[in-house]
Parts: structure tokens; C-alpha cells; sequence
């Protein structure tokens, strides 16, 4: 079932026309807005993101907390949006980079799973990627950007539940089953 108009997280933030200006921009659809004045149309569409799930030698799963809202001080895994005009291998590379000052030299896609993430009054609908990484070396790992810290979590002893954001416990529910299945867990 598509979701109504009366779903967009947004009607009320989003009420004047960027085209004329008017206070007759409207909710469409669930992810869309109309003005009833001179017809312009806006639509909010899923942004990309991507996590990486990646494993030390002792196979415990590195694990980031979060230093901000939403879900601020909860577990969630490395990784963040896409930019506009990057590809989604390429920006869970910058990310990677960026939040923890690793090198990825392998990916390995696993799963998507769609998500809402709220900044300030907007809800943005968010399409995660996960994949399973190795990195060059874990020697000059170091907590940055908007991770407030890092741990390794045996894979066994993974609680989807500690993870802040759906998605990420979605993620990681699916890790463990595949983790299961090849016999790493």
C-alpha cells in the first residue's frame, strides 16, 4: 500500500511555495508537494547512505557510538550519506576515512534497508547500503567527525538492540544470520 499525503512527515514544516513565495505549497503525496497557486512541484526523495560492517582478526565487529542526535550515544555502524555525484563504494571509502581514518580495500555488498533520519525539523527518507569491508590496517584507527568513539563487539555477542538507528539493528540482525551461515559467528 503507498502511504497518503496525510503520511508526509514534512506537511508541516513545508507550507510556502520556493517558486512564488505563497503559503499554498502542499502535501501531494508522502514524499511530494504541490502549489496550489502556480503549480510548482517538489519532491523529497531518498537520499543514499552506506555502513560498513568490519571484522578484526579475533572476528569481533568494529562498532562505532554516535556523538550526535538522532540517537546520540547509541551504537550504530560506520558509514554515513553519499554526496551528490559520488557513488555509494566511493563514499563508504570517504566515510570510512573521514569518521575513523581507515583505508577500505575491500567491500562486499550485503543488504539495503530503507530508513528516516531527522535533521532539525526535516525527516529525510534514507536508503542504507550495508557492506562487509576489510581495511588496510586498524594502526591508525581514531574516533573523528561525528563518531564519539569506537569498540570491537565479538560478533556472537552483538545485541541489535544497542544500535540507535532501525536500520542498524536491521543491518545487524542480517550480519549475524549470514555470519551464521558461513560459519563466523
Amino acid at each position: 500500500m503507498v502511504p497518503s499525503c496525510d503520511s508526509n512527515p514534512n506537511s508541516s514544516r513545508f507550507t510556502h511555495c520556493p517558486d512564488c513565495g505563497r503559503p499554498d505549497l502542499k502535501a501531494d503525496s508522502f514524499k511530494s508537494f504541490a502549489c496550489r497557486s502556480c503549480g510548482f512541484q517538489f519532491f523529497i526523495n531518498c537520499a543514499a547512505a552506506v555502513m560498513g560492517l568490519i571484522l578484526d582478526d579475533k572476528n569481533r565487529l568494529l562498532v562505532t557510538r554516535r556523538k550526535y542526535a538522532p540517537a546520540r550515544g547509541s551504537l550504530d555502524l560506520p558509514g554515513g550519506f553519499a554526496d551528490p555525484g559520488e557513488g555509494i563504494e566511493e563514499s563508504l571509502k570517504r566515510e570510512l576515512a573521514e569518521e575513523l581514518n581507515l583505508k577500505a580495500v575491500e567491500m562486499t555488498y550485503l543488504c539495503s534497508y530503507p530508513n528516516t533520519y531527522t535533521y532539525g525539523p526535516v525527516t529525510y527518507p534514507i536508503t542504507d547500503m550495508a557492506f562487509i569491508c576489510r581495511v588496510e590496517s586498524f594502526g591508525a584507527i581514531q574516533a573523528n567527525d561525528d563518531v564519539a568513539d569506537f569498540l570491537f563487539i565479538p560478533v556472537n555477542a552483538l545485541d541489535p538492540l544497542r544500535f540507535g538507528m532501525a536500520s542498524a539493528r536491521k543491518v545487524i540482525s542480517r550480519f549475524k544470520q549470514f555470519s551464521a551461515i558461513k560459519g563466523t559467528e
